[in-house]
């Protein structure tokens, strides 16, 4: 390789020894290498190809503490950190399978064991460099998203270069998938298929059949590809997919199950098949994936408060409570510094001691939790809203989860706290009453009832639970002649009721039962 190819290149290193990134810089400095930055850990990593754009990435896969070299990758690709153009060989002295398996799934260009020769290195840089070199003009449009300009670029340099034919054809059916161009990509992998069974062609093809829906002869085409080689974990992954989309939750699990087996590594599919299996009631094999999701995802950006508070949920539901404590103070050790993985533990927790029977305890949770909600519930996650509203459902409290559910539909800003903080305290208030009164201290209701319908007048629920527990206080005590102003404070808020909704059928039976009372 001459000096002029390496002195224009980009290189960063990636390692935790010191002595082994000064190697790989000798080495690169002895034949023209000018443009080297070296870190020694995955964060470092991370601010370097934020800020730079580097034509080489040389990564170790062990890294130390925090996140490993495969993790990193799996970052650096998930928010796209890096041009599709740029060269990441992934360098490690582990060759178990797990690993290997793990770090070839996010397809790095190369991939050495050390310790490598000095020879070995550079022809692998040569080759790469120069096949990177055909296609920078694709990738060029690639990245700036004009696919358009990328397919055609792509059909001209497989006319001039008739060496790279093949690969030019795989990036050019991945663009053409990626474009929604069908027809483009199908003709580049049956083309391929022409010249041999190329296994990225069946997969490619099969990709193709699936976005025309066309699932029988896509499932064909990846079993066919699993057959050949059950290592090509992509396959399996597309083929679970197929089945998903046909309600075929026995078969996903299967799959996903082989899948895992063979590439236990990979957060993003523990906690596919966790889900699946969670789905099918086959509540072994979701602890199972959601254990080995967890202890993958600490430094993963697949990793996520989600899976502990699912594993709370499993344990709670099999009535396991040391299990329950357990998974909790996993959860809290991991993501102790994000406040909203915090509150969402809390409710978590509320929900758990619900299932264990724990009712008191559980709704001392839930009480505590609902003061901190942020202001605008619609940037939680998915998964905390869902508990939210399933807590707030299973705890009786109705008319918060549906205060809940519309302030989550709603996009409005942190500064809407104190206001929800107040509105979540009196609802909480009526559902206190409600208890009360199911529990026949109608008296005892009255005072939780008025004080939420009084601060929150525009409920049309709360007003009518106010009337109703003073109408049947009224019926309870009027022959004592302890009724007082009942009658009256009841009319206030049938007033108020009527105002909001006249043809509520609640209200018109209130409204009977009232002027059959004033009567007596």
């Amino acid at each position: 390789m001459s000096q002029l190819e390496l002195s224009k290149l980009h290189f960063l290193l990636i390692d935790d020894f010191s002595n082994y990134r000064a190697m790989l810089r000798s080495i690169l400095q002895s034949c023209g290498a000018q443009y080297i930055d070296d870190v020694s850990n995955a964060e470092d990593a991370l601010e370097k190809v934020v800020k730079v754009k580097y034509d080489v990435i040389l990564c170790d896969y062990n890294l130390g503490d925090g996140k490993n070299g495969q993790q990193l990758l799996e970052e650096i690709m998930f928010r796209q950190l890096i041009p599709y153009g740029t060269i990441y060989i992934m360098v490690t002295a582990e060759n178990t399978q797990n690993m290997v398996m793990a770090a070839i799934e996010y397809k790095p260009d190369g991939y050495l064991s050390k310790p490598f020769p000095k020879e070995l290195l550079l022809k692998r840089l040569e080759l790469l460099v120069k096949k990177k070199s055909v296609m920078k003009d694709i990738y060029r449009a690639y990245n700036r998203q004009n696919y358009t300009k990328a397919l055609a670029i792509a059909d001209k340099k497989m006319a001039e270069h008739g060496k790279h034919t093949l690969e030019i054809g795989k990036l050019k059916g991945e663009i053409a998938l990626l474009a929604n161009e069908l027809d483009i990509a199908e003709q580049v992998y049956d083309q391929a298929l022409a010249v041999r069974d190329f296994q990225w062609a069946k997969v490619g093809k099969a990709k193709v059949l699936i976005q025309r829906e066309d699932y029988e002869d896509a499932q064909d085409l990846l079993e066919d590809v699993i057959d050949e080689n059950k290592y090509y974990i992509e396959a399996y992954d597309l083929l679970a997919n197929i089945f998903e989309v046909q309600g075929k939750t026995e078969q996903v699990q299967k799959v996903l199950s082989t899948a895992t087996q063979i590439s236990p590594n990979t957060v993003a599919r523990q906690q596919h098949l966790a889900a699946i299996a969670t789905k099918n009631h086959d509540y072994t094999v979701a602890e199972k994936s959601l254990k080995m999701a967890i202890n993958q995802g600490k430094y993963s950006c697949f990793g996520k408060i989600g899976d502990n508070l699912q594993l709370v949920k499993i344990y709670a539901e099999a009535g396991k409570p040391k299990k329950v404590t357990q998974a909790l103070t996993a959860a809290r050790t991991t993501y102790k510094k994000d406040k909203e993985s915090m509150l969402h533990t809390q409710f978590v927790e509320s929900m758990a001691q619900k299932k264990l029977g724990n009712d008191d305890r559980s709704r001392q949770l839930f009480q505590q939790a609902i003061g901190n909600l942020p202001g605008d519930l619609s940037k939680l996650t998915k998964e905390f809203q869902d508990d939210l509203i399933t807590t707030a459902t299973d705890l009786g409290e109705t008319e918060l989860a549906k205060a809940l559910t519309e302030d989550i539909n709603n996009v409005l800003d942190n500064s809407n706290f104190k206001e929800n903080s107040k509105k979540y305290h009196y609802l909480l208030l009526n559902g206190k009453g409600i208890r009360l009164y199911e529990a026949h201290r109608i008296h005892d209701s009255v005072r939780f009832f008025e004080d939420a319908a009084i601060n929150l007048s525009d409920n049309i629920s709360l007003n009518m639970n106010a009337a109703q527990a003073l109408l049947f206080e009224f019926k309870a005590v009027h022959k004592a002649k302890k009724a007082g102003d009942l009658l009256i404070r009841a009319r206030d808020y049938l007033d108020v009721s009527k105002q909001l909704d006249s043809s509520n059928e609640k209200y018109n039976k209130l409204e009977k039962i009232y002027y059959t009372l004033i009567k007596v």
